[in-house]
């Protein structure tokens, strides 16, 4: 009992910690990225890796049923049953922050390159011509019919703890592609999810692997990572993203100029513009997409990403940098 009442009492200092850790990144920077996270996620990786199937999946089933049920006990209103449910969230936390949480509070990529957090319609014109000149060279190089049963292959997967989840319909209604689980730093991928999407949502979940915890840096490095890939296909779904991303802003903030990009796209860009999109609509305005995505979007804010669920589409203001300043376009390639 003595435990279970350190344990429960040991979340304030916690919090304490990590709100302390929050304001000073520069010990996050020199000590826990470094040193111990790399070792956290080397442990993980030896002992999940040779798993076929995404353990941490199965534990997060464990940790919802777990805190319903000690949810369930506590309104009991017995002081046992309010001290398991507090030392449950204690240990939670802990972990979650030790193994992973804390890379939120890093330095920034875009405060160590100074990436402009706005940009003139010039610059986002100028990208996206020359991702539309890109993405067309890669089209025609693409000779064979890609699936989803040779993708590990063609993205080097073998030793990285990359698995497909086992529950992927509960993430395909809340329009999750991928998920990094910090518990076991396993990188979970939706083979469900459109083909061409397949590449990027790895290397996404890879980026958090090796601790960028933003949304918006973890989609610009599987860009990056992407485009310098020696197979086409790989490039071409890394200027694909990048495409639907720059025109999506495009659409926000100068719909009168979307037509005038997509008149200039390949037949093959447009058809799998269309099919993704009828993809992703079969999953859309639902009350469980509703309710996840203002918990996340929640959750996203209170780790320093002020824009919550929208940080991943900040991802544009990485990739107008990136072909504006050339030294950033070094940096990555």
């Amino acid at each position: 009992m003595r435990i279970r009442i350190f344990i429960a009492f040991s979340l304030i200092p916690q919090i304490l910690a990590v709100n302390y850790l929050r304001n000073n990144p520069s010990i996050i920077d020199e000590y826990y990225v470094d040193f111990f996270y790399k070792g956290i996620f080397k442990v993980n990786s030896f002992i999940f890796s040779g798993i076929n199937f995404p353990i941490g999946e199965v534990l997060y089933i464990s940790i919802v049923l777990s805190f319903i049920y000690f949810i369930y006990k506590a309104f009991s209103f017995r002081f046992n049953d309010l001290i398991n449910l507090i030392s449950f969230i204690s240990v939670t936390y802990f972990i979650f922050y030790s193994f992973w949480g804390l890379n939120y509070f890093r330095t920034s990529i875009s405060e160590e390159l100074k990436i402009k957090s706005d940009y003139e319609f010039v610059e986002l014109d100028s990208t996206i011509k020359k991702v539309i000149s890109q993405i067309e060279k890669e089209v025609s190089l693409l000779d064979i019919e890609i699936n989803s049963s040779n993708i590990y292959e063609l993205t080097n997967t073998s030793n990285s703890n990359i698995k497909k989840s086992i529950i992927p319909y509960i993430y395909l209604y809340q329009r999750v592609s991928g998920h990094y689980i910090p518990f076991t730093s396993e990188a979970v991928f939706i083979g469900d999810i459109p083909i061409v999407d397949i590449p990027v949502v790895i290397y996404h979940e890879q980026a958090h692997q090796k601790g960028y915890a933003d949304e918006a840096e973890a989609s610009f490095i599987a860009f990056s990572k992407a485009i310098n890939n020696q197979d086409p296909y790989i490039r071409y779904s890394g200027y694909f993203m990048a495409l639907t991303n720059l025109l999506h802003e495009v659409n926000i903030n100068h719909p009168e100029e979307i037509n005038l990009y997509i008149q200039k796209l390949d037949e093959k860009v447009k058809n799998d513009m269309n099919l993704r999109s009828k993809f992703w609509n079969r999953y859309s305005n639902n009350i469980f997409d509703k309710i996840t995505n203002y918990i996340y979007d929640f959750y996203l804010k209170s780790n320093d990403q002020k824009a919550g669920i929208m940080s991943y589409n900040k991802v544009s203001n990485y990739i107008i940098a990136y072909y504006q300043n050339e030294q950033l376009s070094k940096i990555f390639n």
